[in-house]
């Protein structure tokens, strides 16, 4: 790989010399260079030294000497996550710092970083761990064993590094030129480009929800996987509400801070349906329906989740002195102004001193620690300490919390889902609509009553194959041999024989021990062999306990549930206390402790989620993105080279302007085919989903009419148990949401695999129209290649590539599509708790579930009627229509948005480019010059006439921006040429991964047969 050289017109910093030491004293200031700093004379022991005055503090002491020069970007080796640590040299302020990386960088500098090279001038990074001595011997999470896939192929990531290691070094190198300062230049938009790409980072994601009851040791698990061992809190704390949905992301490397956080607050709608919904379930078992309950299990189920809102409700509102359980029992139900909009009221008074204020919707901080980042983050986890003071975490939405992990870094999210089982019903619904959404599901459990776990068993019935379900199997390391003893015979003599041994041996380390302790010889080194001995003895007796109970369990396991889960159902028994215990052990002997707790495994398998989406998008940066911008280099570069007779100047001036507004026209503009694409797109979506539901609403109604009157059947108290279960009831198979859209769903289900097939249609119409778009451009270029050879020739040689890029976006675009229509089926067609129907009915089911038995009185209204007079109302199925309606158009904006911004920032760089391709013309220009005074003229005419200035007026040629710079623009072809090269070495190492797994990208393998009409 070539190694940056900056090309100097200037330096990108200009520092003042390196002082040299003498005998006098002299202070550190904030401005002193942090280079200067570094150097062996300061860090030498020897100097002199004055002490602080503020403490025990202590400065070296120099003073300013004949001048050295200061070390060039070529001897600074920039060790950090960020590529823009060399930012941050020093402050220009001397009153404080204006980055916290000085901070960092200046802070305890005199004899305790010494660099074992003192030619190499580093930077540290505050986000980078500090290496100490001794550091390599440890366990490294980098030599865990990827997943068998292409994107993790070791000479794939090594050729990934280099690209970004390239195009760091040619936005360093073009540091040196004044222009790549100065905002609106060219340069310097190539200058921020290059930028971008030495910082890419795949942003394509895929979603993995962890969910489980609290107390199972989910927040254990993700915190292992994360390898932080305090991040994610933990529900042993009694003031810790895990029913907020927490997402895990990574932080990309340019944010200074390691950690971040972002605060969604809920609207004022989802507070005022939270608020309701906590009312609902505590008066639950307050109404007198709750005596009709005979079922002790729904009973002690109602109580729970009564509890459980009235503990949201006091976490909410405990600073009202009114508010206490008799006030929302005894609220008169006459009175004025609800119950629930007088809590509505406090509620806002409350949340207009959230942090952000009353208007904010989402708040956003960061922390430089984990220290910092729990302080920040309590508030919205956690009751506050005051017991008067309300609590924030019920108002939040979600969570989002980024930092840098190596299981987030390969495009992952860890999303914390409560269980939707133990959350009243409004939580619920957001629980389960969340994880929908994710691409995986893992259900963490227990170990020790993971068979009869309830919340599994729930979630695999809510799921009902709709995403692949994988099961984590927490402590699975607690287990006791006096216990597999008694319990299980097989083994109990092999067990007991493994367990006296090691008594014996503990007892023989006791008796070193205390031989060590008096000072006898040879003591400590036979301590240090037995207990050795002792730890292997221990943790090969925990190995096979543990490993003989897993198998029984992931066994056990699969018997039971494989056949209710999508795709093949994986079980991981993982113990967090034991991979923290060992996390730091000495390689070989954590590698073998940490594959017992299971943590390694499983972190390889989320690894493999994200390997396909990762390796598209990789692959498009190397083979694509970094090509495009060279190509647009070269273009700048190049500019003014070519030597354009004048009779052509002028007609090749307005080619290259026509190429412009072709360009601009028929991709960016309203009347483009992608403007019009993403409206033909809403209107077939209506003719083909929204149309039919409201042409057929009556047939849909009188269908889930029909299937009312098979519910009527069953006894009232059945009824309404169905009811308050809203309307599911696996012990009697019945789904009554399901029931009722079943005629729809008969007739919409062909209709989604219609509009499905559709957007392959539209997605081909939209890519043959870009395509024309630059064929036309190519065919153009070429007719005229021989009038500026070199301009001209590059651009045709560009074009490929750029047109690559946007069929990349609009790959990306459909494919989100697709996705996101799915999502929308199974919510209009299916039944689940959070489907659009459920959604609907719920006001339904609770009525009636509120309602009691009827007495002799036959006027009382009874839980059927309720429940049919809904269904009959006329507009359940209106309301299905405008609720799938609007979702789709949401889809559909949010996705193009994203792909006319990506297009549009290609066609920018399209339009630079056929800019800097232009050959300037002949301008006029007013040069100034004295008179000349003629003789025989009288003197003081001849006085006055040699003050006289005139002016002329050349023809003077204008310069383009290399031009202006030609020294750099010479070199700067020099270092392309090197780096089209590594690039051109590096897409063929792509190449040949690709080739040896077998897999094909089929987006690229489009772009040629596209790219023939050019």
């Amino acid at each position: 790989m070539a190694t940056c050289t900056t090309m100097a017109i200037r330096d990108p910093f200009p520092r003042s010399s390196t002082p040299r030491p003498i005998t006098s004293f002299r202070i550190i200031t904030k401005r002193t260079s942090y280079q200067s700093l570094r150097s062996p004379v300061l860090m030498s022991p020897m100097s002199p030294v004055l002490m602080s005055p503020i403490g025990t503090k202590t400065f070296s002491s120099f003073e300013v000497g004949p001048p050295q020069p200061s070390p060039g970007w070529d001897q600074i080796n920039v060790t950090s996550p960020s590529t823009a640590s060399h930012r941050s040299l020093r402050s220009n302020v001397e009153d404080d710092f204006r980055s916290p990386r000085l901070g960092l960088m200046t802070n305890n500098l005199l004899g305790s970083h010494l660099h074992e090279d003192d030619g190499i001038h580093t930077l540290i990074s505050p986000s980078a761990p500090v290496q100490l001595p001794g550091d390599e011997l440890l366990y490294s999470i980098a030599t865990e064993e990827r997943p068998n896939a292409p994107f993790f192929d070791p000479t794939f990531q090594t050729a990934l590094e280099t690209m970004k290691q390239e195009m760091k070094d040619i936005s360093l190198s073009t540091w040196g030129c004044p222009l790549s300062h100065r905002q609106g230049s060219d340069l310097h938009a190539l200058k921020q480009r290059a930028q971008q790409l030495s910082e890419f980072e795949p942003t394509r994601t895929r979603t993995i929800g962890v969910v489980g009851a609290s107390g199972g040791g989910k927040s254990n698990v993700i915190n292992a996987l994360l390898d932080q061992q305090h991040l994610a809190p933990t529900g042993c704390n009694s003031s810790h509400h895990p029913s907020v949905i927490t997402e895990y992301r990574y932080r990309s490397a340019h944010h200074d801070e390691p950690f971040g956080i972002a605060v969604d607050y809920m609207t004022a709608e989802e507070i005022q349906e939270l608020i309701e919904g906590l009312l609902k379930s505590f008066r639950a078992c307050y109404l007198p329906v709750f005596q009709d309950i005979d079922d002790g299990n729904e009973r002690r189920k109602i109580r729970v989740l009564s509890e459980t809102a009235w503990s949201t409700l006091y976490s909410m509102f405990r600073n009202q002195p009114l508010f206490n359980k008799k006030f929302l029992l005894g609220y008169p139900s006459a009175a004025e102004f609800p119950l629930s909009s007088v809590l509505q009221q406090w509620s806002a008074d409350f949340l207009s001193r959230r942090p952000g204020g009353p208007t904010c919707r989402s708040w956003v901080t960061s922390a430089f620690n984990i220290d910092d980042f729990s302080e920040k983050l309590d508030p919205f986890v956690r009751d506050p300490v005051d017991d008067k003071a309300s609590a924030l975490w019920p108002f939040v939405r979600v969570i989002r919390i980024e930092l840098r992990s190596p299981i987030l870094e390969s495009g992952l999210v860890l999303v914390d889902c409560p269980a939707p089982r133990e959350l009243n019903p409004a939580r619920a619904r957001a629980s389960d609509r969340y994880l929908r959404y994710c691409h995986e599901i893992f259900v963490v459990a227990d170990i020790s009553d993971v068979l009869s776990d309830s919340d599994l068993a729930d979630i695999v019935e809510r799921n009902d194959k709709h995403r692949p379900v994988h099961i984590i199997c927490t402590r699975s390391g607690e287990i006791s041999s006096r216990d597999v003893e008694r319990r299980e015979l097989e083994v109990a003599l092999q067990v007991r024989t493994w367990r006296e041994e090691i008594e014996a041996l503990r007892k023989q380390v006791k008796r070193n021990e205390a031989q060590r302790r008096l000072g006898m010889y040879g003591a400590l080194e036979e301590e240090a062999h037995n207990r050795d001995m002792l730890q292997e003895l221990e943790f090969g007796l925990k190995k096979f306990l543990v490993e003989r109970r897993n198998r029984k369990v992931v066994t056990q396991l699969r018997e039971k549930y494989a056949a209710n889960v999508q795709d093949e159902l994986q079980v991981f028994c993982t113990d967090d206390s034991d991979y923290f215990e060992h996390r730091f052990d000495e390689q070989s002997r954590a590698e073998i402790r940490l594959d017992l707790s299971g943590i390694v495994r499983l972190r390889k398998y989320c690894h493999s989620i994200s390997a396909k989406a990762q390796l598209a998008e990789a692959t498009a940066f190397m083979e694509r993105d970094v090509p495009t911008f060279l190509g647009s280099l070269k273009q700048w570069a190049i500019s003014g080279i070519d030597s354009v007779s004048p009779d052509k100047t002028t007609d090749l001036c307005k080619l290259l302007k026509d190429l412009e507004e072709v360009a601009i026209n028929n991709l960016t503009l309203p009347s483009a085919h992608m403007h019009t694409a993403k409206t033909n797109l809403n209107l077939e979506f209506a003719s083909s989903i929204v149309n039919p539901i409201r042409e057929r609403r009556t047939e849909y109604r009188k269908s889930a009419l029909e299937a009312s009157k098979a519910w009527n059947k069953f006894p009232t108290k059945t009824y309404a148990a169905i009811c308050r279960a809203q309307g599911h009831s696996s012990a009697l198979s019945q789904n009554w949401d399901a029931a009722i859209i079943k005629s729809m769903r008969t007739h919409l289900t062909p209709a989604f695999t219609f509009y499905l097939a559709s957007l392959t249609h539209h997605k081909a119409n939209l890519l043959t129209s870009i395509t024309t778009v630059f064929a036309s451009v190519s065919h153009s270029l070429q007719s005229r290649a021989q009038d500026s050879p070199l301009s001209i020739n590059n651009l045709i040689t560009t074009l490929p590539a750029r047109l690559a890029v946007i069929q990349h976006l609009v790959e990306t675009c459909f494919a989100t599509l697709v996705e996101g229509t799915q999502h929308l089926q199974s919510d209009l067609l299916s039944a689940h708790t959070s489907s659009y129907i459920s959604t609907l009915m719920a006001p339904a089911y609770h009525e009636a579930s509120e309602l009691r038995l009827p007495g002799n009185n036959r006027s009382d209204p009874t839980p059927q009627h309720v429940v049919t007079s809904y269904i009959a109302s006329g507009r359940l199925f209106l309301k299905l229509s405008t609720m799938v309606e609007r979702a789709h158009k949401g889809l559909v904006s949010s996705v193009f948005e994203s792909l006319i911004s990506g297009v549009g920032r290609e066609v920018d760089a399209l339009v630079r480019d056929l800019r800097t391709a232009a050959p300037k013309l002949d301008i006029q220009v007013e040069i100034p010059f004295h008179g000349a005074i003629l003789d025989g003229e009288e003197s003081g005419a001849k006085e006055a006439a040699a003050e006289k200035v005139q002016m002329e007026v050349v023809m003077e040629k204008q310069k383009s921006e290399a031009e202006t710079y030609a020294e750099f623009s010479a070199r700067l072809l020099e270092r392309l040429g090197v780096c089209e090269r590594v690039v051109s070495e590096m897409t063929g190492v792509v190449g040949s991964v690709r080739s040896r797994s077998g897999s094909r990208d089929g987006s690229r393998s489009g772009s040629p047969s596209l790219m023939q009409q050019m």
